[in-house]
């Protein structure tokens, strides 16, 4: 098992036993779905509020994880993402805060359990990895993402949710790019 797979059980671990509620997103969600691609990081979006922030810094121990208070404050504040990293392993997790919209909300309702090297954790579906790389490759012109989402398509997906969604976020364009 990688680096990224041990740390990513360790933290799916401790986030469950908090009852903190998250997903895998990212390069380790495409490497489930899809041929796999190298990746040096964990890419997670979590539910986490302000009232939250004493239990995330203290149930990653910090000689074991770097993880900053006010990085996770400002995250929440702003919507964002803050960092936790294995010390040890040098793997970094990204820990998204899911953000409020409508479509982020669903996303996540949609989530679904996995078994991954004899771990359970919970993993973006699909479909909403696809409208996630496809709004990373509109915001940043990756053609990485663009790659990730023709790799994604090549296996059977529901199209109909991916094109209505798509319409719905202004991504319609870019998704005809792909699929063309």
């Amino acid at each position: 098992m990688t680096d990224e797979n041990l740390v990513l059980a360790e933290v799916a671990s401790i986030l469950e036993s908090a009852r903190i509620e998250y997903m895998l997103t990212g390069s380790m969600a495409l490497n489930f779905y899809a041929t796999p691609r190298m990746t040096r990081d964990v890419d997670l979006v979590a539910v986490v509020f302000w009232k939250d922030v004493k239990k995330i810094t203290t149930l990653f121990p910090p000689d074991k994880y770097y993880l900053s208070e006010k990085a996770v404050k400002d995250a929440i504040l702003h919507q964002s993402s803050f960092n936790i990293i294995h010390q040890q392993k040098l793997v970094k997790v990204d820990v998204i805060i899911r953000k409020r919209e409508e479509y982020r909300l669903l996303e996540f309702e949609r989530r679904q359990k996995i078994t991954l090297h004899d771990q359970t954790v919970w993993i973006v579906s699909r479909e909403d990895l696809i409208l996630s790389k496809l709004a990373w490759a509109d915001e940043s012109e990756s053609t990485r993402q663009l790659d990730d989402v023709k790799n994604l398509l090549a296996d059977s997906c529901d199209m109909d949710y991916i094109q209505a969604w798509a319409s719905h976020l202004n991504l319609t364009d870019i998704l005809t790019r792909v699929t063309a």
